[in-house]
């Protein structure tokens, strides 16, 4: 077994998109990286229970659906590079031949549904008539946002529900309101979608129901995640914010306009509704590090998957359980459960495992600010102790570190460091009460992952003197936290995170309504506040090297917080370097073009090498040797 590499990060397939057939095939989609040439190669892979596969290559697939009898699938993407330069296409395939290309959609398209055997259904972008300039020169909105992180300028543009028939490719408008449609479902002849009213609040939404034409407002004031029909009920994820955007996600059933909340005595966080069995919700739901898929029955669940095991997604549909699975040494993969066995049936990422040496991570407990935190270490598989040691901060704040494959801790064992992770307050897989830390950040979150570094430092051999931290997003912005509030890391890394809560209320996609629930009040209201709880106004006693990465296309956290960060540390004669990349948004991490995420991991490498007393291992590992990292030939 060898080291893990750089590269071996960056070849792991992406996969998604799984859905279950009337037939009992499973669909899925895979994204691999080709480094050579810079871009990922798309299958839409069909498997069927006999154990054959079938295989569609495309540029880039987003979504799939299957028609009602299971007979043909349809998917939204492009079919070849020299498609149509804007947007993306909806191709019908029969699973033999060339997939047939339906319509265009000019400005995207999600949410693809095929309910009836003459109808698909797509969320579909449309030009709004006075804002939207057709040469491109300008954009216009008298609204908010003016772009959304992974879909750009969106201003002069809303999302509206589309039908269009299978067979001549006719689109028809048949559900539009004054803002976006966020959601839908198709539910016994009625269509169901819900939207935010009032931009400014748009976590507060409307329930609509169309039934013969007819408009009818079924109910208001409602967070809505998903609506999901059954035989005979529609179910509805969703919450009334008791603490906010931090409160767990409930399901509930929808009958003659009222809502009955089914779940309401079920302690975890609610992340899907996968599907039904046996008349049943089935659920993801998160607890403790772990994502779990679960038959629900009232307010109790029984697991399908276990509680050191993560599911990405799923899907169930005739009873047959489909889903995309991975451990914290095994990556994803799909999988099949048919009563009660399961089977693996795609075979995407096993290189990894078959030759890497991966680290099982040690799981501790520690007892901070009067709750239970879950905290992890990965130890190098090789090298003399005391290591030194990488405090990792997950996203969110509602983000959960745990049982889920972590290509990139993995990649700092095999390169001699020890990984530190934990779930402190704010976290999501624990109760509602634990993940409000609403008008408090960098206060129990910050306290606690120090007690975790403490207790981490006492357990295992690390060393004091050689520590590290970084983090993505709400990590990042811990991360520029914590080098304002303590000397003890000798290198720092932070990621697409918050520097400057008052740029951020206006610049965010989602400033206006995040700061205000998550910070408190407005740069307005609450000016003092926001200040103290921005970074980059408490530089002055910084003393960590730090280094800030950001992507120039991340409208969730702008390009100013870096730069906020950066220009206030460097006019200090404080050590801070900056790199943005030109292209990805706030997800770059993961979405980023091959070379863009090889750049990236060599980037933070050579900080950490360079600043954790000189490279770890004989050298940096840069981007891996082409000829010995691993190349899957053929279809997934």
């Amino acid at each position: 077994m060898r080291s893990m590499t750089i590269d071996d990060v960056v070849r792991i397939a992406r996969i998604y998109g799984v859905r279950v057939s009337p037939k009992g095939e499973v669909g899925y989609i895979v994204a691999r990286p080709d480094l050579e040439a810079n871009k990922y190669r798309s299958y839409l892979t069909i498997w069927r229970p006999s154990g054959d596969e079938y295989y569609l290559e495309a540029e880039s697939i987003s979504s799939i659906a299957w028609s009602p009898t299971g007979s043909s699938l349809a998917f939204l993407g492009r079919k070849t590079r020299e498609d149509r330069k804007e947007g993306v296409g909806l191709y019908i395939w029969t699973g033999k031949g060339e997939p047939r290309l339906l319509t265009w959609f000019k400005h995207g398209a999600s949410q693809l549904s095929w309910p009836l055997e003459d109808r698909i259904l797509v969320l579909a972008y449309t030009e709004v008539e006075g804002d939207y300039d057709k040469d491109g020169d300008y954009v216009a909105t008298s609204s908010i946002p003016l772009w959304r992180d992974g879909e750009g300028l969106v201003a002069g543009l809303k999302r509206v529900i589309l039908s269009i028939d299978p067979g001549s490719g006719y689109t028809a408008e048949v559900a539009a309101e004054n803002t976006d449609i966020l959601g839908y479902e198709y539910h016994k002849g009625s269509l169901y979608y819900y939207h935010a009213p009032d931009p400014r609040d748009p976590l507060s939404h409307r329930l609509v129901k169309i039934e013969a034409g007819r408009k009818e407002e079924v109910l208001e004031g409602y967070t809505i995640g998903q609506l999901s029909s059954s035989d005979d009920k529609l179910y509805m994820l969703a919450h009334t914010r008791p603490i906010g955007i931090s409160s767990h996600y409930r399901l509930y059933t929808l009958e003659e306009g009222e809502a009955s909340c089914t779940s309401c005595g079920f302690k975890w966080n609610i992340a899907s509704i996968a599907g039904f069995r046996d008349g049943e919700p089935v659920i993801v739901y998160l607890q403790r590090g772990a994502s779990i898929l679960a038959q629900m029955s009232g307010a109790d669940a029984r697991p399908i998957t276990g509680e050191r095991e993560y599911v990405h997604a799923a899907h169930v549909y005739k009873g047959i359980a489909a889903y995309i699975l991975s451990t914290t040494t095994s990556p994803p993969e799909v999988y099949a459960d048919m009563a009660g066995s399961r089977a693996r049936i795609s075979r995407v990422n096993q290189w990894l495992a078959r030759e890497v040496a991966l680290v099982e991570p040690i799981h501790f407990t520690v007892e901070a600010e009067g709750d239970t935190v879950d905290a992890w270490v990965m130890l190098p598989p090789s090298g003399e102790p005391p290591y030194p040691a990488i405090l990792y901060i997950h996203g969110g704040p509602k983000g959960m570190y745990g049982y889920r494959f972590h290509p990139e801790m993995q990649l700092a064992a095999s390169r001699g460091y020890a990984v530190v992770y934990s779930n402190p307050r704010g976290s999501d897989g624990y109760s509602e009460e634990f993940a409000d830390v609403r008008g408090r950040y960098g206060e129990e979150d910050y306290r606690q992952l120090m007690k975790v570094l403490d207790v981490a430092l006492e357990r295992f051999s690390l060393d004091p003197e050689r520590l590290g931290v970084t983090g993505i997003s709400y990590g990042g912005y811990m991360t520029n936290w914590i080098v304002t509030r303590t000397s003890r890391f000798k290198a720092a890394v932070s990621e697409n995170g918050i520097a400057d809560w008052i740029s951020d209320y206006w610049a965010s996609d989602i400033g206006y309504w995040f700061d205000p629930d998550q910070i408190g009040g407005t740069p307005q209201t609450s000016l003092e506040t926001y200040i103290s709880r921005s970074p980059a106004f408490h530089v002055d006693n910084v003393e960590t090297p730090l280094l800030l990465i950001h992507s120039m296309e991340d409208y969730r956290c702008f390009i100013d917080q870096a730069l906020a960060m950066h220009v206030s540390l460097r006019v200090r004669g404080k050590k801070s370097r900056l790199i943005v990349f030109k292209k990805g948004g706030h997800g770059h991490s993961i979405l980023g073009e091959p070379r863009h995420r090889r750049k990236r991991l060599e980037a933070i490498w050579s900080w950490f090498d360079e600043h954790l007393r000189g490279a770890i291992n004989g050298g940096r590992q840069g981007g891996g040797d082409p000829s010995t990292s691993p190349k899957p030939a053929g279809k997934p």
